[in-house]
């Protein structure tokens, strides 16, 4: 592991031409950043494997005012940055390709942790897409799933709401600098996402939301989730990138289907074309995770105080919907037992019960 400085490794991170594939790769090499920077032209040239070009950028390059403005705002905001080398770094972030150096953040990093979905779309949803979006959202959020997506206007924008005012936890991926609020509008979501959410961002303080920043933002949010739900998207929106890095870092990949005459729908009616799992309710979005969800969660989640046979039975359903049937079977009861005592839990709120005689745990 690195023994860089923070200082060290922005001034690295300031030299033209540095992106995040060749920082790790040199500090892999030399061992640190300051290593890095110490090093003669011919030593980077030897040990890194870098050409004469770039070892005198390095050697030259560093943008000392650079550094200093971002060491201030760190000094002045709640904002941290994480870096490739922290304990704190997401492993879901260091598996997928070109996984960023620097993680500016502000809020709940736990959260990157944590189970999540994205929830992406276009940034001019139909009332449809609206209010698909916000159901979807708020049941995710009762799974005790993240809500990860852009801070984008639109369904991004949409997907954070539901979520903050479900009580849920979200999660948001900027093109932008933690400092630049863009949308502007997004404003009045800050002091909400400092109690219940995560901002991040790879871009450091003081960049401008450039068109650029966000087809490669788009990496990050699906990285930082188990699927990506894409809800209304045109056959040429960026929420269709999300949804193929998702399928390049082998996340599971959701849609809604939307009407054929409508060009909003004409991404995500292709994408179940093209295999994705179509998507009517969030028990298509839960049954499709499988596993991998529901652990991490049980991991998280405090277990409610209960005697047998009702600690059995709440064990066994997870987040998975289990048919009454299935149910009394595993738990060794007879069906009007296990109905009680699935009654009895769904009374106290422990579980809740889903069409045709399933039951999940809430």
């Amino acid at each position: 592991m690195s023994a860089s400085s923070l200082e060290a490794l922005l001034a690295l991170f300031s030299v033209p031409g540095i992106g995040p594939a060749r920082m790790r790769a040199l500090i892999g090499s030399l061992g640190s950043a300051e290593a890095v920077l110490d090093s003669s032209p011919r030593q980077l040239m030897h040990t890194a494997g870098i050409d004469k070009k770039r070892a005198h950028q390095i050697k030259n390059g560093v943008n000392e005012t650079f550094v200093k403005n971002q060491l201030a705002h760190l000094k002045n905001t709640p904002a941290r940055i994480i870096t490739y080398w922290d304990k704190e770094y997401p492993r879901s972030l260091k598996a997928i390709y070109d996984p960023p150096a620097l993680l500016f953040v502000e809020g709940d990093v736990s959260l990157m942790e944590q189970p999540a979905v994205a929830v992406v779309g276009t940034r001019v949803p139909s009332a449809y897409g609206k209010h698909v979006t916000d159901s979807l959202t708020r049941e995710l959020c009762r799974q005790g799933l993240v809500i990860a997506s852009g801070f984008a206007r639109g369904v991004d924008t949409i997907a954070h709401k539901a979520a903050l005012a479900a009580g849920g936890r979200t999660l948001a991926v900027l093109g932008n600098g933690l400092d630049v609020i863009y949308p502007s509008e997004n404003r009045v979501l800050l002091e909400p996402f400092a109690r219940q959410g995560l901002r991040i961002s790879e871009y450091p303080f003081g960049t401008r939301p450039d068109s650029g920043n966000f087809p490669k933002r788009n990496r990050i949010i699906s990285g930082l989730s188990l699927g990506v739900l894409v809800v209304e998207a045109g056959e040429k929106s960026g929420a269709l990138l999300t949804a193929m890095y998702a399928l390049d870092q082998n996340r599971e990949v959701f849609a809604v289907p939307g009407p054929i005459s409508s060009p909003k729908s004409a991404g995500t009616n292709n994408l179940i074309k093209q295999g994705a799992k179509l998507v009517q309710n969030v028990d298509d979005i839960l049954s499709e995770l499988g596993g991998v969800a529901i652990e991490d969660k049980k991991e998280e989640k405090a277990e409610p105080a209960l005697k047998e046979p009702a600690l059995s039975i709440y064990r066994f359903l997870g987040n998975e919907p289990r048919h009454i049937d299935q149910i009394a079977l595993e738990c060794h009861l007879s069906p009007s037992e296990a109905l009680n005592q699935l009654l009895m839990l769904e009374l106290n709120g422990h579980i809740r019960q889903l069409a045709g005689k399933m039951f999940v745990q809430r």
